[in-house]
């Protein structure tokens, strides 16, 4: 499944019930583009693509060989590999051993390609609320302006810092809630 036909952690729906109906489909047209980005800023802090459960390739091409730390958590299966040039029959992959949570394979090469099966198969509940938070975020905030005035009337709009607009980008916190599902961390 190419990266972008990966669904978005949250649906349109889901921030209807969310925000008690502030924000639609209808009230706001580009909500699904700020739900794609959302999940966007999530994969690509997470480093992976989390959710759905998929099949997956992992090429590298080495100078040295090293073990093989697969790209991702969450790994199901691994389908197919090849090592330096030559593929693994049935028994040799039935060898295979890995750690779901981390990557890690006792597979070691220079050119290795690797097919796999990961992704959580529901998007983790922590996932689906924090894309939620920050598309609404963006959507308040849909022209960039921080602050608007006319006579005595003053809205702000989000603010990610000072003078700066709400968009599709996680804050520290946010960040921090993440970590759990990043790769590149071990537990």
């Amino acid at each position: 499944m190419p990266e972008e036909s990966i669904p978005a952690f949250a649906t349109a729906d889901q921030m209807e019930q969310r925000s008690q109906g502030a924000i639609t489909a209808e009230s706001h047209p580009y909500l699904e583009d700020e739900l794609r980005a959302a999940s966007r800023a999530v994969r690509d802090y997470c480093r992976w693509h989390v959710a759905p459960a998929r099949p997956v390739e992992y090429r590298r091409v080495g100078a040295t060989a090293d073990d093989v730390w697969l790209p991702a958590t969450e790994v199901a299966s691994i389908d197919a590999v090849e090592l330096d040039g030559r593929a693994l029959d049935a028994a040799e992959l039935a060898r295979v051993a890995w750690d779901p949570g981390t990557g890690w394979t006792n597979l070691y090469g220079r050119r290795v390609h690797v097919r796999y099966t990961a992704g959580y198969a529901e998007v983790p509940e922590a996932i689906v609320s924090l894309t939620l938070q920050v598309a609404a975020r963006a959507l308040g905030s849909p022209l960039g302006l921080v602050r608007e005035q006319a006579g005595t009337v003053n809205v702000t709009h989000t603010q990610v810092g000072f003078n700066q607009a709400g968009g599709p980008l996680l804050l520290a916190a946010e960040q921090a809630s993440l970590d759990a599902y990043r790769i590149g961390r071990l537990p």
